[in-house]
């Protein structure tokens, strides 16, 4: 029988992966007057996604219990989303978007297992090619549970895997074939990644990229003939402000002489940022970024120490925390968001320049999506990396959008 044993840090995560499910729900009742008027769509799919494993580490292409390279990946998606009316503001100002909840099964050779995930996803129409042919994208996050991860005796090669529970992200670009008024035929690319976001350590994650196919139902979804269609709303550009304090914990892996040792204790991380964006139009918000970081597991150093004459040297039990001020860092970062109904997907580059020394000097990039809890208060879910290429910390945070200045 499967045991299920979470940390108190798992949980955390969880909730807060829960309560954003809880409040897309809640923003999906709250519909406009025109949407009332209407039916809200429903939509069904079942996809299979066929893929291969990309081998970005070399458990992947060999060094593992087997000896062979590891290839098989085989995804099934069961997925409910729901779509405005046609009738609705909603749906003249964001073609073709959906957003729903969905489940996955995941099939990977043994020493990987066979994990489930639970996600959110949203999609939208990128192009109408002809009338019952369109270019379509689909992003899906979630978490993924039942790995066989890395175990110091059980499974000590898999250094992709470190954790019972990993986050997955996942992109689509397809094409979709509307069929008739209530079927869709559905195929194209599909990109996965697995990762504990450096909570645990070995987190090498796993990265799959297949094709997707898959066949959606509809349930009150008009015919072309039968839509009735209202001008686009106008949008006035403006400038808002948001500011968001954030929380995580963190896993550090340093060089010990010539031996790299994972530490066993968790380190914590917390930050803000306030940002200014500019909302260019009713997609695409761009602007600047003040971030404030602590990382206390930044800067960590070997005391000096005599080693006795025939003793080995013993770097481990000599390392030290710095002072708290050699721990945080202030920078700024440019920021772009792409919005769309009930989340928005953030993305930015920046370097700390204050207090930027050791390993708190180098550019950061950030990854997050938010989703409005109220007209006010939103929850964020983000990653950092630091200088392109070095996993570094979540960003699991609340934030508040002060009031917008029109221009």
């Amino acid at each position: 029988m499967m045991s299920w044993h979470f940390t108190a840090q798992t949980k955390q995560c969880l909730a807060l992966f829960f309560l954003m499910l809880f409040f897309v729900d809640v923003s999906a009742n709250q519909i406009d007057t025109l949407q009332e008027k209407s039916k809200i769509i429903h939509r069904i799919e079942l996809d299979v996604v066929p893929s291969t494993i990309l081998h970005t580490n070399t458990y992947l292409k060999g060094d593992n219990i087997e000896k062979r390279t590891m290839n098989h990946a085989f995804t099934t998606r069961l997925k409910y989303a729901f779509q405005p009316p046609t009738t609705s503001q909603q749906a003249q100002m964001y073609k073709g978007v959906y957003q729903g909840i969905g489940v996955a099964y995941h099939n990977f050779n043994p020493q990987l297992g066979n994990p489930l995930s639970v996600f959110i996803f949203q999609g939208a129409k990128v192009k109408q090619l002809t009338n019952a042919l369109s270019l379509n994208y689909e992003w899906n996050f979630g978490l993924t549970t039942g790995w066989h991860p890395y175990h110091e005796t059980d499974n000590p090669e898999n250094r992709v895997i470190g954790s019972k529970i990993t986050a997955y992200l996942n992109a689509d670009l397809y094409l979709k074939w509307q069929l008739s008024k209530q079927f869709d035929l559905n195929a194209g690319l599909s990109l996965s990644h697995f990762s504990n976001g450096n909570t645990t350590i070995p987190n090498g994650g796993l990265n799959i990229a297949g094709g997707r196919i898959s066949l959606a139902y509809y349930i009150h979804r008009p015919t072309e003939e039968s839509a009735t269609l209202i001008p686009r709303p106008t949008f006035q550009r403006h400038i808002s402000y948001d500011f968001m304090l954030y929380g995580a914990w963190r896993k550090k892996g340093l060089m010990l002489g010539d031996k790299a040792v994972a530490l066993p204790k968790t380190y914590q991380v917390g930050g803000f940022s306030f940002t200014p964006l500019y909302h260019l139009n009713p997609w695409l918000n761009v602007g600047i970024s003040l971030d404030g970081v602590y990382d206390s597991s930044a800067n960590l150093y070997i005391e000096d120490y005599i080693v006795e004459t025939g003793q080995p040297a013993n770097d481990f039990e000599h390392l030290a925390q710095p002072t708290f001020t050699k721990q945080i860092a202030l920078g700024l970062s440019g920021r772009v968001e792409f919005v769309m109904p009930y989340f928005t997907i953030q993305a930015g580059i920046g370097r700390n320049i204050i207090n930027a020394k050791g390993e708190l000097n180098g550019w950061y990039q950030v990854l997050a999506l938010k989703t409005n809890i109220t007209n006010r208060l939103f929850l964020n879910i983000g990653y950092s990396l630091y200088n392109f290429q070095t996993p570094n910390h979540l960003m699991l945070g609340l934030g508040y959008h002060f009031q917008k200045k029109k221009k």
